[in-house]
């Protein structure tokens, strides 16, 4: 519980006030929790949605989602996905990527990252029948928060000096990489039948495809990659989730 909290603590900006004493292996064992984190900011913003969805159009109600899950996560993501593409597009050499990446200005590149993002996930989300908006919010979560374990363990740090994704990157055991898999997989199929492990399956091949990317440009990752993953395995699991519908699969 006390890891679990101290997740919850990091990767929202749900307000539990409970001083926990934190040492860094606490991080390292709490990356277990991510799929659940997954589940509790999937609710929050399935919640949000049914409520706005009671009062307004269903655009209206999804924009209101994607607020609330911004809110629900500081941006977090957002900020990651931003970074990374000032770095990564800025065609410098890695040493200088890295120190893009790292500077706290907003750069055109991370301008059109933030852009691109909340417009497909509003776009993404609104194409999918409404029966299952509620669900494929649930499965992105999870199975976008199951995949940064996944990230973290076949990755290595590409900083020389620490940073907070050193916390996770390249410290997950095996063991731990196989209880967060075997928890977010349950979770999706529970949530969303045999289609859920599919999900999973087609993330973590995006998840190797990204990583040999990311890694060929700055010799590893960085918790703003970290970021940048969560993002575009969200999107992905949303674009999976209109494809499903306009084939009559779900």
């Amino acid at each position: 519980m006390k890891n679990f909290i101290l997740m919850l603590q990091f990767f929202t900006r749900i307000p539990i006030n409970i001083n926990i004493d934190v040492k860094e292996e606490n991080f390292q064992r709490g990356i277990i929790y991510f799929p659940f984190i997954g589940l509790v900011i999937g609710g929050i913003n399935a919640i949000a949605y049914y409520l706005f969805s009671l009062i307004f159009s269903n655009l209206v109600a999804i924009i209101f989602l994607t607020f609330v899950n911004v809110l629900i996560t500081g941006a977090l993501h957002l900020d990651g996905i931003a970074d990374t593409c000032d770095g990564i597009f800025s065609a410098r050499k890695k040493e200088k990527m890295l120190e893009i990446m790292k500077d706290s200005r907003l750069g055109t590149n991370g301008a059109i990252a933030i852009f691109f993002d909340l417009s497909l996930r509003i776009a993404m989300i609104t194409s999918i029948p409404k029966d299952y908006i509620v669900i494929a919010v649930l499965v992105s979560n999870i199975i976008s928060r199951t995949m940064l374990v996944f990230l973290c363990y076949i990755s290595k740090y590409a900083r020389l000096e620490g940073g907070l994704g050193n916390l996770f990157i390249g410290k997950v055991s095996k063991s731990n990489f196989i209880i967060a898999l075997t928890f977010g997989s349950i979770i999706s199929i529970l949530l969303f039948d045999y289609m859920g492990l599919l999900l999973i399956i087609v993330a973590s091949l995006f998840i190797v495809m990204f990583n040999r990317y990311i890694s060929s440009k700055i010799d590893g990752i960085t918790g703003d990659v970290l970021g940048a993953a969560n993002e575009l395995v969200e999107i992905l699991v949303l674009v999976a989730f209109v494809i499903l519908g306009r084939y009559g699969l779900i």
